[in-house]
């Protein structure tokens, strides 16, 4: 992976901003730290090098991360934060790398969350994701709310399908599954309803949702990827 600042400097990069905007005195340094940072950096490459959009690889073909793109920086920072909570659980660390995507992107993604290896965000300026149970070639967009909650046995819900679509605004409340290969609309809002696989969703205009099966040969979500879903 083409980096646009060497490791080193970008883990300083981190490191220098976390340290700007939450002044406590707690350093982003450790051996936990270092090994999250190269793991980060492993499923960053991962990720990246599956998405089909301008700006993802040179010339070569090679994928390409740069600080500076605001997207690919909102990911790393997230698998930054979650790889060091499944590898030390340094809470403090965690808890400032995800205040860091708040503040520098609108953007709420708990280090909890597992989001899969293969996920787009597109200009996700105002998004929360909550603790759902995210697959494979995951797309969101501005404005997404993913607000879970516990089932009637206590299980974490919802199960949120491959190849999901989620457009600018769309919302999931409750913990009804969504199947694979579905696509939420400009605005679209499905709350405590089940969508089977293959569904396009799409705001009636009336705060609900109109469920309507695909008739596209691809989902949505393959245009930004080039695995196939």
């Amino acid at each position: 992976m083409q980096l646009s600042l060497s490791a080193a400097e970008l883990k300083n990069y981190v490191a220098r901003q976390t340290e700007f905007f939450f002044p406590d005195g707690y350093h982003m340094a450790g051996t936990d730290v270092d090994a999250a940072f190269r793991t980060a950096l492993d499923r960053l490459e991962v990720c990246l090098d599956s998405i089909c959009q301008p700006g993802y690889h040179n010339e070569r073909g090679e994928c390409v991360f740069s600080h500076l793109h605001a997207d690919q920086y909102a990911q790393f920072l997230y698998y930054f934060g979650n790889t060091l909570w499944l590898q030390s659980g340094n809470r403090v660390l965690c808890d400032k790398l995800l205040q860091l995507n708040r503040v520098l992107h609108n953007i709420f993604i708990s280090y909890k969350c597992g989001l899969p290896d293969h996920f787009f965000l597109g200009h996700p300026f105002g998004t929360i994701l909550g603790n759902a149970s995210y697959h494979d070639f995951l797309v969101v967009m501005q404005g997404v709310t993913v607000n879970t909650e516990r089932d009637e046995q206590n299980n974490p819900a919802p199960v949120l399908g491959k190849g999901l679509f989620l457009g600018a605004h769309a919302k999931i409340i409750g913990n009804k599954s969504i199947g694979d290969r579905v696509s939420l609309g400009v605005d679209s809002f499905v709350y405590q309803r089940e969508v089977p696989d293959d569904s396009v969703v799409i705001n009636d205009g009336h705060d609900s949702c109109i469920i309507r099966p695909r008739k596209k040969p691809q989902c949505k979500a393959q245009e930004y990827f080039n695995l196939p879903i």
